[in-house]
């Protein structure tokens, strides 16, 4: 090994090293690049998300209602735990836990039974709300975390939701609006603020508290698996490298 290399061998010790790559963009470039889009794009969803469900007061000593939609193991890792994209803090997961837990009783939605605590069914189905009847208009807050690219009828599901929760609740919906596909079991939609809004604000009166995008993965070389049917083709840059989230809190007026 040469002197030099010597060097950075003892001053790098043990550390993971960052490689870096120069890229050359040779495509063409086309559009307005000094605009930016009506919705601000600046969001941090897991923050927002858990800022509005931990706010939130009971009116009484019960505990307030949870309702985890396509969820039904209760961790809510990336609400109570995600300080960034593919960040997990354990701590900041504990010390959101012991509030959640003791302000909230969870529920969750699901296709499969998962415990007395999930209301089992398909959220698409008319009769969905009519099936579970003691929990209308019961849910204080109602949860959804890249759920609704992957229901077929997503605006029954709305209609649902908006049943489902308590005057003065909320729902905070996370979706994506640029993804690479990925089947669980199917992949149909992808959703602008306005789009959620409107599908929602269809079914009742509602009001927006947060409506925008969360572009904080915008730049990760984000390729599938395979167990999804998401492979991506691969590029000069690498596989998917556009992905934004839509954030939506809304009111139930």
């Amino acid at each position: 090994m040469s002197v030099a290399g010597k060097l950075w061998s003892r001053l790098r010790g043990n550390r993971p090293v960052r490689r870096l790559r120069l890229l050359v963009d040779h495509e063409l470039t086309v559009g307005e690049f000094s605009l930016s889009c009506g919705y601000e794009t600046g969001l941090d969803k897991e923050l927002l998300s858990r800022q509005a469900v931990l706010a939130r007061k009971a009116p009484s000593d019960a505990k307030m209602r949870f309702l985890d939609v396509g969820g039904r193991d209760g961790k809510l890792s990336y609400l109570l735990g995600n300080t960034g994209p593919l960040r997990f803090n354990p701590q900041v997961y504990t010390a959101n836990r012991r509030k959640f837990d003791a302000a909230y009783d969870y529920f969750g939605v699901d296709l499969r039974p998962a415990g007395e605590n999930v209301l089992v069914g398909d959220l698409c189905m008319p009769d969905f709300v009519g099936r579970h009847s003691e929990f209308a208009s019961a849910f204080d807050v109602i949860y959804s975390n890249n759920v609704f690219e992957h229901l077929r009828k997503p605006w029954i599901a709305a209609a649902n939701i908006l049943h489902l929760m308590k005057p003065g609740g909320i729902c905070i919906t996370i979706v994506p609006f640029a993804q690479r596909y990925h089947e669980d079991p199917a992949d149909y939609f992808r959703y602008t603020p306005a789009g959620i809004v409107s599908m929602f604000e269809d079914q009742a009166p509602i009001r927006a508290l947060y409506a925008g995008f969360d572009i904080r993965a915008r730049r990760y070389d984000w390729q599938g698996g395979g167990d999804a049917n998401d492979i991506v083709p691969i590029d000069h840059f690498g596989a998917w490298r556009e992905t934004w989230y839509t954030l939506v809190i809304l009111e139930k007026l």
